[in-house]
């Protein structure tokens, strides 16, 4: 099932009631918040159309000659299950239409409707068909993919990384420490994870260490713990991320970033398979599998005397090289559309494929920063737009910032005018309608106008302007 077809993105709707001011009124409602509608005065006409249109949401009366509301959520159920009823009540109707949302009613309004109730109940309606209708789109192209282009959270079909599939599969098998080789960007970490989850450690901890990230002098007692009283200020035990990865995976990251130091106690925690907690004379058992990564080549960081051979020789045992995108350029489509989906699957959003125009483009640029500089630019296309933006999808930030660093204005009033910029972008792109916006935005539809009426953007200007 596809996500329902829609106008300039606006929702589709259908409105059953042969209360025929009634109708027109509900209608009049919808329309000025942007959305599209069918109204229908028979039940029967209405399931008809449900049939052969794909619609956000339906909202019917309960009490109808021909067939009542409950009698028409039953036939809607049979055309299509995950399609939001909202039912509108009469006083008395109250018990029927809580009896009813047990039944899988989504909502119920009482007469007379109130606007803003309305609005509010159709805007949560679509908001969760949309959400059902992504997932399912994302797990039927899921499905669809050839096999052998996913493995463990990797993607790929090129035959490069057919066999690091394979290398991985056997390393996985065994428990001997692994060496990750590869440029920065290249998914050292999720080949890692892969590791772990393909072999016999799958379920147990996976523990990753930036070692970069750390600060030097307390890498030790992040990697082996201390007890209370080791230092100034160690005021209790803390767990190092050894003992703490148990019979899991510790990952190390960026190893080459290690002090001379902490790589001989690191060397005797591969040789005796125990750590020792800062402070303390016990050592404890370790059971964790040790995978280190690096971007540098560590044979030329021993030749410089900052790195220890003989821990390169204990962490290479079983050496992985994580190929580079310029490698596996024919990847390139797959991982955009992998990115895309992704991305429409975080944000609840349903944005159409890249045009093979803009794939094109994304093959030709030379992605010095790999899988995470193509991941981050697809992100941007989505959020700013494809057609000639490939290059100029920073521009709205590029031009506040000449504008800002020829005035020095302060930090908070940049970040007001990017927000007012953008929001003025996308609602331009929207023709103005709110109800669009707040959702691609991912902010509540009142959040949107008090940003709106901060920044003083007239909608009439922006939907004149359409």
């Amino acid at each position: 099932m596809k996500y329902p077809e829609t106008h300039e993105g606006t929702a589709p709707l259908l409105v059953v009631d042969d209360d025929l001011y009634l109708l027109a009124a509900i209608k009049q409602t919808l329309l000025l918040n942007g959305y599209l509608v069918d109204t229908f005065n028979e039940p029967g006409k209405a399931l008809a159309a449900i049939s052969e249109s794909t619609y956000s949401a339906v909202i019917a009366d309960i009490k109808m000659p021909q067939m009542d509301g409950i009698q028409l959520f039953k036939h809607i159920q049979e055309i299509d299950t995950e399609l939001p009823v909202i039912l509108i009540t009469g006083h008395g109707d109250v018990a029927m239409a809580v009896s009813a949302i047990k039944k899988g009613v989504y909502d119920f309004l009482q007469k007379p409707v109130d606007e803003d109730i309305l609005i509010a109940s159709v805007e949560r309606a679509v908001e969760k068909r949309r959400l059902v209708m992504d997932n399912l789109s994302l797990n039927d192209r899921l499905k669809n993919q050839r096999k052998g282009y996913h493995f463990h959270g990797l993607v790929g079909g090129h035959p490069i990384m057919q066999e690091l599939y394979e290398i991985i599969e056997a390393v996985a098998k065994e428990d001997d420490p692994v060496m990750i080789n590869g440029e920065t960007g290249t998914g050292k970490e999720l080949v890692a994870r892969a590791i772990h989850d393909a072999g016999n450690r799958y379920g147990r901890p996976f523990v990753p260490v930036n070692m970069g990230a750390i600060p030097v002098d307390m890498i030790e007692t992040e990697l082996f713990g201390h007890v209370k009283g080791a230092f100034t200020g160690a005021t209790q035990q803390k767990q190092g991320k050894f003992e703490y990865a148990e019979d899991g995976t510790i990952f190390l990251d960026e190893i080459c970033s290690m002090p001379a130091n902490t790589q001989s106690k690191l060397l005797r925690v591969l040789e005796e398979k125990t750590v020792t907690p800062l402070g303390s004379n016990i050592p404890i058992p370790i059971r964790a599998r040790v995978i280190a990564a690096t971007n540098k080549n560590l044979e030329q960081e021993i030749r410089k005397g900052t790195f220890r051979q003989d821990l390169y020789f204990r962490l290479n045992v079983l050496p992985i090289k994580t190929p580079t995108l310029r490698e596996r350029t024919e990847d390139i489509p797959l991982l955009v559309e992998h990115f895309r989906l992704e991305y429409c699957h975080d944000r609840q959003l349903n944005i159409e494929p890249f045009s093979a125009e803009i794939i094109e483009q994304i093959k030709q640029h030379d992605w010095p920063g790999n899988i995470r500089e193509l991941k981050n630019q697809v992100r941007r296309i989505c959020i700013f737009g494809s057609g000639d933006k490939m290059k100029n999808s920073p521009a709205i930030t590029n031009n506040i910032v000449k504008k800002s660093l020829s005035h020095q204005i302060h930090l908070r009033s940049f970040l007001e005018l990017m927000e007012k910029e953008y929001l003025t972008e996308v609602l331009r792109k929207n023709k103005g309608l709110v109800p669009l916006t707040h959702q691609q935005l991912g902010i509540s539809r009142k959040s949107l106008y008090d940003k709106i009426n901060k920044h003083g953007i007239d909608l009439a200007i922006l939907r004149r302007d359409n």
